[in-house]
C-alpha cells in the first residue's frame, strides 16, 4: 500500500496500491546491490592490480585519453565539432585495440602462440562505421584511432 503525508494538514492519504511497495523496493534494493556488488568487484580488479604491467597499461591508457580529449577539443574548436568528434571517436577505438592487443600480450606464451585477430577487426569496425554514418568524417576517426601511438612514444620516452 502507497501512504503519503500532506505536512499541511498532517493528514495521512492512502492511495489504492497495484502490488505491495514496501516489498518490491526491497527486492529492487537487493537487486541494486548485487549489482554494485559485481561492479565493485570488477572496479577493484581493473584498478588494483599491484603487478608492474597492469600499472604500466592503466597509465598509458589514462595517458591515450588525456591526449585523446585534448586533441578532440582543440580540432573540435578550431576545424569543426564533426571533424572533433570523429577525432575523439577514433581514439576511444584505439584505446579499445590497444586494451585487446595489451590482452593478447599477457596470454602470449601462457595460452596462445601469437596475438588475437580481434584486435583487427577494430579498426575494420571503425572505418565501416564511419563511412556509413554521416556524423563521423573517416580521416580524422583514423587520425584519432592511431592517437595511442604518440601516448606510447611519450610514456616510454619518460622512463
Amino acid at each position: 500500500m502507497f501512504t503519503s503525508v500532506d505536512s499541511n494538514r498532517k493528514k495521512i492519504v492512502e492511495h489504492l496500491p497495484s502490488k505491495n511497495v514496501h516489498e518490491s523496493s526491497s527486492h529492487d534494493n537487493s537487486f541494486i546491490n548485487k549489482i554494485k556488488l559485481v561492479f565493485a568487484s570488477q572496479f577493484q580488479k581493473l584498478f588494483l592490480k599491484n603487478d608492474e604491467y597492469s600499472r604500466m597499461q592503466m597509465t598509458i591508457f589514462g595517458i591515450t585519453f588525456i591526449i585523446a580529449i585534448l586533441v578532440a577539443s582543440i580540432t573540435g574548436i578550431i576545424i569543426g565539432y564533426t571533424f572533433g568528434f570523429s577525432v575523439f571517436i577514433g581514439a576511444i577505438a584505439g584505446i579499445f585495440y590497444l586494451r585487446l592487443l595489451a590482452k593478447s600480450i599477457r596470454k602470449i606464451g601462457k595460452e596462445s602462440n601469437g596475438g588475437s585477430k580481434l584486435q583487427l577487426f577494430v579498426p575494420v569496425c571503425l572505418f565501416i562505421f564511419a563511412s556509413k554514418l554521416g556524423s563521423l568524417d573517416i580521416l580524422p576517426a583514423m587520425i584519432g584511432f592511431f592517437i595511442y601511438k604518440p601516448s606510447l612514444i611519450f610514456y616510454f620516452s619518460r622512463s
